[in-house]
């Protein structure tokens, strides 16, 4: 009788330790540890380290991905559709935050073995910039920019969290702090009135 297999307990451990520690600091035996495995067990579901830092990697980031193009789709103002996309990325990592945590903090060089045709959030953003330019809701500049300077104003609260007293700042369990998050946004991209 084969035995059951260990790849969901796996994929937890290292998505844990790599959001905790980063995938450079974390070792296969961390993993292993955290996972109540042998090293062998996770050699048996991925070659490598880094195949299965990948394989998390494009998981979470298909899903993020999905999130924001699903929240920015449909009619409406620019406004109220980069509203949705944070609130959608708030509510992602609330549910995720080891997931959101690595695949938005701690892990970017796995970016490049995406799929070529894979979009990325910050390529949403940039696109609702763009319609949002052209109707003059949205300041001139550089589209990309704005679409970077708006999802800053989620990841770097969501940086300052992790490294603030304990319970000081803690935008994962507290909600009142997620309509300041999108003010924010919403003014570091809008047109001057």
């Amino acid at each position: 009788m084969p035995r059951p297999s260990q790849e969901h307990k796996i994929l937890d451990a290292a998505l844990h330790c790599f959001a905790q520690r980063g995938y450079d600091g974390t070792r296969v035996k961390d993993i292993a540890e955290c996972a109540g495995v042998t090293g062998g067990a996770i050699y048996r579901h991925y070659p490598s380290k880094e195949a299965l830092a990948r394989e998390l990697y494009g998981r979470f980031m298909r899903t993020y991905s999905d999130a924001l193009q699903q929240a920015a789709s449909g009619n409406g103002p620019i406004g109220e559709r980069l509203r949705r996309c944070l609130s959608a990325a708030l509510t992602l990592y609330r549910a995720n935050p080891a997931a959101m945590t690595f695949v938005l903090l701690r892990q970017h060089t796995f970016m490049p073995a995406l799929p070529a045709d894979f979009v990325y959030p910050v390529g949403v953003l940039e696109r609702l910039i763009v319609e949002g330019q052209q109707s003059g809701t949205v300041r001139q500049g550089d589209p990309k920019l704005l679409a970077a300077i708006f999802a800053g104003c989620l990841l770097r609260p969501l940086i300052v969290s992790q490294l603030v007293a304990k319970g000081s700042f803690d935008p994962l369990r507290d909600e009142r702090h997620d309509e300041t998050i999108m003010q924010a946004a919403w003014s570091a991209v809008a047109a001057p009135t």
